[in-house]
């Protein structure tokens, strides 16, 4: 396709990702279009014959074209889909402008549900590890040298020898405490040496003042449960053979315990920032930076002991290829762009977690601010493998222990149900 037609298919995808093109609406006419972006009629009519053949529009006799009501469900060629999030990921601008200039053909899209091309998180990226291509060969032909990067953050991608998602961005996680609900329940304010009995008695003094849905938000239960098995010494499968269940060990259950009697799931969903408790990461404390600026408390995540105080479950932001993906020349410019100096830097600048490259990881470090310094003291304890192996696996487990952990029954018979059940799942599926 030529730069004249991807300026047209650029027009009317950016149109829809804004909303200005709304499923049902009739788009402006192909000379209204062609006269707007200032290129020939034929140009215009064959770049949206093709947007309707992708089942983007759709083409109505004697009316017009549509926008097609299943459009965000469509796989286009060109496109990276860049997970959502309540807010907009702060870099996401200049990723676009710089592809944009570099890489015209390239749609970034945060409505499209399945695209080529994706930036993803952990645990997607573990989970549908099958799904996507092996970035190495490009990566090392990107970057020989991998001693200015932090090349250990490969490792949780790389499955079999094949890395099939390329991190770019990481952060520890940590508690963060609302001081003003803190003052009201009467709670002294915790020290960085806290542990799980200390956090118990801090939940028990805000339950007596506040309801359970402003202690807890509702979107942290996940990352709250999945920390306190980590805490208490336990894990979900065994690091050395992600074959085997180990959420049901006595050190796993005892941190699923902890997180039942503490993290009790809401009827109401809440803000982040509204809540007397979050646990939050660097890239989620820079997306929610003005309502969080203030009266806020940080302290790592507890452990039941003080050598488990700190560790937490990593948060990553990662680049990964559909295996079916015909978008190959976009891949290398992409890599070269998200482990540059210049973009690296920017992460830096803007605070948004931990870069990849270690000189940029340092800039970003250099006043070591509050709660910087924890967040970069307790990089050691991060753990980055939930070594959940693919998604109807991923299903099975968090929905399966987040309703144990929201129901009445007995924690250790539940837990020993759904870890049969997984189990048997494994022994089925390879």
């Amino acid at each position: 396709m030529n730069i004249q037609s991807e300026t047209v298919r650029r027009y009317v995808l950016e149109h829809l990702e804004d909303g200005s093109f709304a499923v049902g609406k009739r788009l402006p006419g192909f000379r209204k279009i062609a006269e707007e972006l200032n290129v020939s009629g034929p140009v215009v009519q064959n770049a949206l014959n093709t947007l309707v053949n992708e089942g983007i529009l759709t083409a109505t006799p004697r009316s017009g074209l549509y926008v097609d009501p299943d459009w965000t469900y469509r796989e286009i060629r060109g496109s990276l889909r860049v997970y959502l999030t309540g807010h907009l990921l702060p870099w996401l601008e200049k990723f676009r402008a710089e592809m944009g200039r570099e890489l015209p053909q390239l749609h970034v899209s945060t409505r499209f549900q399945r695209c080529p091309l994706e930036i993803t998180t952990t645990i997607p990226a573990q989970s549908r590890h099958e799904e996507f291509m092996d970035l190495m060969p490009i990566l090392k032909e990107c970057y020989p040298d991998l001693n200015p990067f932090y090349a250990e953050q490969l490792k949780p991608f790389t499955t079999g020898g094949r890395l099939t998602a390329l991190p770019f961005v990481f952060s520890p996680r940590l508690i963060a405490l609302n001081r003003r609900m803190l003052r009201e329940a009467g709670c002294a304010e915790p020290s960085p040496s806290w542990t799980i009995s200390d956090f118990a008695a801090l939940i028990a003094k805000l339950r007596a003042k506040f309801s359970q849905e402003v202690i807890l938000s509702h979107l942290s239960i996940w990352f709250f449960w999945i920390n306190f098995v980590l805490s208490c010494g336990g894990t979900l499968f065994d690091p050395q053979d992600p074959k085997t269940v180990r959420f049901d060990s006595p050190e796993s259950l005892e941190g699923l315990r902890i997180s039942r009697e503490l993290c009790r799931p809401a009827a109401a969903e809440i803000p982040l920032c509204d809540s007397a408790v979050t646990i939050i990461d660097r890239q989620t404390l820079c997306r929610l930076r003005d309502e969080m600026k203030d009266g806020w408390l940080y302290l790592p995540i507890p452990g039941n002991t003080p050598e488990h105080t700190g560790i937490s479950m990593q948060a990553t932001e990662l680049f990964a290829v559909r295996r079916d993906s015909l978008d190959r020349d976009l891949i290398a410019p992409i890599i070269r762009f998200l482990w540059s100096e210049k973009f690296q830097d920017h992460l830096a600048t803007i605070r948004y977690g931990i870069p990849i490259r270690k000189s940029s990881a340092k800039k970003s470090f250099a006043d070591c601010r509050e709660p910087d310094s924890l967040f970069r003291r307790y990089c050691p304890q991060i753990r980055n493998e939930y070594l959940i192996s693919d998604p109807d696996l991923m299903l099975l487990v968090s929905r399966g222990i987040c309703r144990i952990l929201a129901g009445p029954g007995k924690l250790e018979n539940e837990v020993a149900d759904l870890a049969f059940a997984v189990r048997k799942y494994i022994e089925y599926r390879w």
